[in-house]
């Protein structure tokens, strides 16, 4: 698998060129189409269409998650099922009945336009992040696997978007996913058998997965008995527990659960299924979804074992097997936070006239940040290294890669190696870091497989990305225009004008987001994370209320989005970012024990008594202390809740202030009723 291999480009190309004829034969000038699919498939065609914008998180985003973090990333899994199960079961059935095509025409539906044009609000902030996050990590995917810049890549997969938005909208957007989820179908899962069958020697997938795992337990003991094993940073694959705590593991799941089941472009997307077929047709797509996540943990477990292997196989970095240098020449291997690709993108630059360090870390801000953050990691032995390297690339360029392999490792992973105190230069598990966007694609080299399945793998995974991104695009363009006009306005625009005003309005996304994604360093997973808490706090109490609370009222529906929004705001920037004063301001709400209380009163005084950098560091102390990741709480928390499972607090805490209010709306409602009616000359005469 090579970085900017022809093959690989041949093989995108050619799947974005049958994704745009597939939406050119979509193509529509219905308002229903653009916005909501106008109903145009039947239950197994729109049921694999939906099934299709999870391609991309299938195939990459998940099996990285559960290769890093085992047992306990299942998560994503169940959490991503369990909400197209509730969609299926309550929020599809219920728009159909209502004839509404997004989740604010459903609010409106039932509370007036101040409550549409707040919920409209939420779902697009909402969907904004969930953009944002996947054009960064799809950008960051295809600036390493075709060698271009990310701004490049930003807007090349922006513009892509945009070609199957045109034709016919969120209709022409799904016939382009379906297209993907039936290829990804034949080409990922017959790909996946045929690693099974030459490392396994089972293509059944299952199968393979169980015996992966039977192999990965006596692989963990050995190398921890040689001493490849680091365990500040080791996790045994089948160990559960040890991310998250059984506590948050299921409230993250439900999290997620509700956070799937609103979110607008999956409620949206309901809308293409024809008059009836709306349970049927999420009812397939649950089912396509659950047949390909169920190779999520064999992709993950696989790349586990083959690590394994390589590593207890290998006495020297040079002796690493060739699946593994072929990552690292496409920069999905690290080896002590360098890979071949770094040295021949230092040789690039070169050649453009960078000559410095400093130079060079310019050169890798414009990759994103990424590359600059792997960069800014390397001691600067190691940067001089690289940069030397480079340059004898420079000079001599066009050498196959065993030439290249050499110098590397006597050079670049050497002095990487000395940086992080390996002074035996035997590899181990703590120096190789396989990037988890990569575990899929190297698969098959790893299985000795062509380079023609990885590129066409990875065309499949970039037309996914693609038709999720579009699918984005075309529910905000369709959510501003429909709803907006008709919060502002009271009703929306001729049909000539609305279809018109959403495509332009899906061009300026597109074009923005995929600006900001180039210029904008961001970590994908937080803006996911952040993105999925809004919709969940926010949209879910907003749904639920208009579904199953006949005498809610808007003022009622109005305060529970608010009130749902601040507390998971307050509590998921508390415990995250201001985690000393949150502790401090509920220490009693906290699960921690009084042996780690009594650790952190020390830590506090330190923190009083110091003076200088010295109370700067104290101060940093007491906040490594409170702060927890967004998976696992700090001392700072309520009743143990991590940061991210903020919205099992604000869900209920947003409907019961939405029945509560809604019941004193109600009952002052009457009593001015009953006033007016008293005050009036009917009332007073008789």
């Amino acid at each position: 698998m090579l970085t900017g291999d022809p093959t690989m480009g041949l093989a995108a190309g050619g799947v974005l060129i049958v994704l745009v004829v597939v939406a050119l034969l979509a193509r529509s000038g219905d308002v229903s189409a653009h916005a909501a699919g106008g109903g145009a498939m039947g239950a197994v065609g729109g049921g694999l269409a939906v099934a299709g914008l999870f391609v991309l998180a299938a195939s990459v985003l998940l099996p990285g998650l559960v290769h890093q973090h085992g047992f306990d990333a299942l998560i994503a899994l169940v959490g991503i099922c369990g909400g197209l199960l509730l969609l299926a079961v309550l929020i599809g059935p219920a728009l159909a009945r209502m004839g509404a095509a997004s989740v604010p025409g459903l609010i409106g539906f039932r509370f007036g336009r101040l409550a549409r044009g707040l919920v409209l609000l939420v779902a697009i902030a909402a969907t904004a992040g969930l953009l944002f996050g996947v054009l960064a990590a799809a950008s960051g995917l295809a600036t390493r696997l075709f060698g271009v810049t990310v701004g490049t890549a930003a807007l090349a997969i922006a513009g892509a978007a945009v070609l199957l938005i045109i034709p016919g909208g969120l209709k022409s957007v799904l016939a382009g996913s379906r297209f993907v989820a039936g290829l990804a179908g034949v080409v990922l899962l017959a790909v996946l058998a045929a690693v099974c069958w030459a490392l396994l020697g089972n293509p059944v997938v299952p199968i393979a997965y169980g015996v992966a795992v039977a192999e990965i337990g006596p692989a963990e003991v050995a190398l921890i008995e040689n001493g490849a094993v680091d365990f500040g940073v080791f996790k045994p694959f089948l160990r559960e527990f040890l991310t998250v705590d059984r506590l948050n593991w299921a409230l993250l799941t439900v999290c997620l659960m509700g956070a799937v089941a609103v979110l607008p472009p999956l409620v949206q997307a309901t809308g293409v299924f024809a008059a009836g077929q709306a349970r049927r047709g999420i009812a397939w797509a649950l089912t396509f979804v659950v047949i390909a996540l169920t190779a999520v943990p064999a992709i993950a477990a696989l790349a586990r074992l083959e690590t394994y292997r390589a590593v207890s196989a290998s006495q020297t970095f040079g002796d690493l097997p060739v699946w593994v240098r072929r990552a690292s020449e496409a920069g999905g291997v690290l080896l002590h936070g360098t890979s071949l690709q770094l040295v021949e993108s230092v040789a690039g630059d070169v050649a453009r006239g960078a000559t410095s360090i400093e130079a060079i870390g310019a050169t890798m801000a414009d990759r994103g940040a990424r590359a600059e953050a792997i960069w800014q990691r390397l001691d600067l032995a190691v940067q001089s290294a690289v940069l030397d390297l480079g340059r004898r690339f420079y000079e001599a360029p066009a050498q196959p890669l065993e030439a290249r392999w050499t110098p590397y490792i006597d050079t670049v992973v050497t002095a990487a190696a000395a940086a992080a105190g390996n002074t035996s230069g035997k590899p181990d598990l703590a120096s190789i870091e396989i990037d988890p966007q990569f575990l899929f694609l190297a698969l098959p080299r790893a299985a000795g497989m062509p380079d023609v399945l990885s590129a066409l793998m990875a065309a499949v995974v970039m037309g996914g990305a693609v038709v999720l991104i579009a699918a984005f695009v075309a529910a905000i363009s369709a959510m501003i225009v429909r709803d907006g006009t008709s919060v502002l306005f009271g009703g929306e625009p001729r049909r000539v004008a609305e279809v018109a005003l959403i495509r332009a309005i899906a061009v300026v996304i597109a074009v923005a987001f995929a600006l900001g994604a180039a210029l904008i360093p961001v970590t994908a997973d937080v803006i996911l994370v952040i993105s999925l808490s809004v919709a969940a706090a926010g949209l879910l109490p907003a749904v639920l209320l208009a579904m199953w609370a006949p005498r809610a009222t808007p003022l009622g529906l109005v305060l529970a989005v608010l009130g749902g929004l601040t507390l998971g705001t307050y509590y998921l920037a508390g415990t995250a970012l201001y985690s000393v004063s949150f502790y401090e301001a509920w220490a009693g709400f906290s699960s921690a024990g009084p042996d780690a209380y009594a650790e952190y009163e020390e830590a506090r005084e330190v923190w009083v008594a110091a003076e200088g950098e010295e109370r700067a560091a104290a101060y940093a102390d007491l906040a490594a202390r409170t702060t927890g990741s967004l998976w696992s709480p700090g001392l700072a928390n309520w009743f143990g809740i991590a940061p991210a499972a903020a919205p099992v607090l604000a869900v209920p805490f947003a409907l019961l202030l939405g029945l509560l209010v809604s019941f004193l709306n109600r009952g002052w409602t009457r009593m001015d009723r009953a006033q007016s009616a008293a005050s009036s000359p009917d009332a007073v005469g008789s």
